[in-house]
């Protein structure tokens, strides 16, 4: 026994080691890396055990589970994302990943290598498995539960409330496949992806420039799209499903003021992507969406023109332009083919949604 401990110490002690870090012995019976344990020290909590999960430093706290990680975006950002789950939680929507407040009423705390790091509340969970239909169902209820709290918050956090019209955002990502088009064009010795994206680029550019005349067209109908305080990510990632079957949100980095519209279509469109865009998995998110927000015809007519527009393609070459052109992932065109392959998947989805909203109103197609 007391060479077993001894081992588990030298074990622990290894570890920490490759991360420069000394172990501490505390809380009656937790392995603690110097590092950790001044950085929580700095909060008024109480350790009762620890883990690491996907990079991140877990521990369980006398005020439940907390999560402990690196910070590297704005501090004015961070402090706004503070502020609005605070109100949140005060209008009723408590399963979100609060900030601790250090003890000096700080949101940020610093190791001695001056990197920042958050304390957040956490939750035992797994993610939304965006292949199973209940799952979807309780993700989008959560979702439209969020847009109506945040509807009912009057004080807006964001001090320039204009938003990009979707007709603009349109434009401007045709603007950017032209460019990247051209850009491409003029590349000698093509590889294998800059071939495949020259081949198809003709026929995705016809449904970009489709989806943006559609809008066009119904754009004064579409005026009054209610806009408000959005989470900006949300997809089954940043959407935890707990063992008693509810939901918590988390991650609120991209939040946002846009139409509360444009988070359901980003949770539909990775969801569809993942299965085929099998028809059910819309008609489930649309049922748990409309248990707290019910949509209108105009509403429909607003997610269908998002989902008219070949957002992955465009995503696809947004990250090449991005990305170093001397080396292109192997990933990339991979999911390049992924979106070839899975377009007439797609197109027999919007024959469907297009179908659906005849039954709503003969002149909105």
């Amino acid at each position: 026994m007391y060479f077993r401990k001894l081992f588990s110490l030298a074990f622990v002690r290894s570890k920490c080691k490759k991360d420069s870090e000394i172990t501490s012995y505390v809380n009656g019976g937790i392995f603690l890396s110097e590092k950790y344990k001044e950085l929580l020290e700095q909060y008024d909590i109480k350790v009762l055990s620890t883990f690491r999960s996907r990079g991140t430093f877990q521990c369980e706290t006398e005020q439940g589970l907390a999560l402990l990680k690196e910070y590297h975006g704005s501090l004015q950002k961070l402090a706004l994302e503070y502020e609005w789950k605070e109100k949140l939680a005060n209008a009723g929507f408590l399963t979100t990943d609060r900030y601790f407040l250090t003890r000096e009423e700080s949101l940020v705390t610093y190791d001695r290598y001056r990197t920042p790091f958050v304390l957040k509340h956490y939750f035992k969970g797994r993610e939304c498995d965006c292949r199973n239909l209940s799952d979807v169902t309780a993700s989008c209820r959560n979702l439209a539960f969020l847009h109506k709290v945040s509807s009912s918050i009057e004080e807006i956090p964001f001090e320039n409330l204009k938003t990009e019209t979707t007709s603009h955002l349109f434009e401007r990502k045709n603007r950017e496949l032209r460019s990247i088009r051209k850009f491409i064009g003029k590349v000698h010795g093509k590889n294998d992806f800059e071939l495949l994206y020259m081949n198809c680029f003709d026929s995705f550019y016809k449904e970009a420039s489709h989806a943006l005349a559609h809008l066009l067209k119904a754009e004064a109908d579409l005026a009054d799209t209610d806009c408000g305080m959005c989470h900006g990510a949300y997809h089954y990632h940043n959407v935890l499903i707990l063992s008693d079957y509810s939901v918590a949100t988390v991650n609120f980095e991209s939040l946002c003021y846009q139409p509360y519209l444009l988070d359901l279509y980003l949770f539909l469109r990775k969801t569809l992507e993942k299965n085929h865009y099998n028809y059910a998995f819309f008609e489930a998110g649309i049922s748990g969406y409309s248990i707290y927000r019910r949509l209108t015809e105009k509403d429909f007519l607003f997610l269908y023109l998002l989902f008219l527009y070949p957002e992955k393609f465009w995503k696809i070459s947004n990250q090449y332009y991005n990305h170093r052109k001397s080396w292109i992932p192997p990933k990339t065109l991979e999911k390049l083919q992924k979106v070839l392959a899975q377009n007439e998947e797609r197109h027999t989805f919007l024959k469907q949604f297009a179908a659906f909203l005849n039954t709503l109103d003969k002149n909105f197609l």
